[in-house]
């Protein structure tokens, strides 16, 4: 194995572990030698590989950042209905199944360390106008009206999903479900195009 690709794996290995702490303790919670421990290294080798816990932070949040701008990449060369329906799965996943309640608890860590730390607000609001920027694009291309209203509306229909999940896990989530599909077509839906 190239000593680059096993460096890579270790970093790999690294991230995992620090998400992981992360999700558990909190970005200030989970100390550098638990985090270290994880991914069975020293404290000492894992700073080959990162400068300091800021630095780790950040490297998870892009991280999650960039696994964010993959499935919205994906999503640019789909029809009105293919994107339609991956919307509609993508709600399905968080209403039905809570497959990301890891991710969202970062998401949670996240948002309240960008209030505390002035660069990680700046690599969220790079993040989110990148992601509106395109998606907002793809909805001009569909010829759907008023696309910035519209990408900003489900933008915060997907954020507010994350946190109905944590707040109400006992709410009726086939109901909810045969609720928001109208919405969302409707939101979507090019004037030529019947919902």
């Amino acid at each position: 194995m190239k000593p680059g690709k096993k460096r890579a794996e270790r970093w790999e290995q690294i991230l995992i572990a620090a998400e992981q702490c992360f999700a558990v303790s909190g970005f200030h919670g989970a100390g550098i030698s638990k985090i270290a421990q994880s991914c069975e290294m020293s404290v000492g080798h894992l700073y080959h590989y990162v400068e300091n816990k800021e630095a780790l932070i950040e490297a998870v949040i892009r991280r999650e950042l960039d696994r964010q701008m993959a499935r919205l990449i994906e999503l640019e060369t789909a029809t009105p209905g293919e994107l339609a329906d991956a919307l509609l799965q993508k709600v399905s996943e968080h209403i039905l199944y809570e497959t990301e309640i890891f991710r969202t608890v970062l998401s949670f860590e996240t948002l309240a360390e960008a209030q505390r730390n002035p660069k990680v607000a700046q690599i969220l609001h790079e993040h989110d106008l990148n992601m509106r920027v395109r998606f907002c694009s793809m909805l001009t291309r569909f010829g759907v009206d008023s696309p910035e209203v519209k990408t900003e509306l489900l933008f915060t229909i997907f954020g507010g999903l994350h946190t109905r999940a944590v707040r109400h896990p006992e709410q009726e989530r086939g109901a909810m479900m045969d609720t928001i599909v109208p919405i969302l077509r409707k939101i979507i839906k090019p004037p030529q195009i019947p919902a």
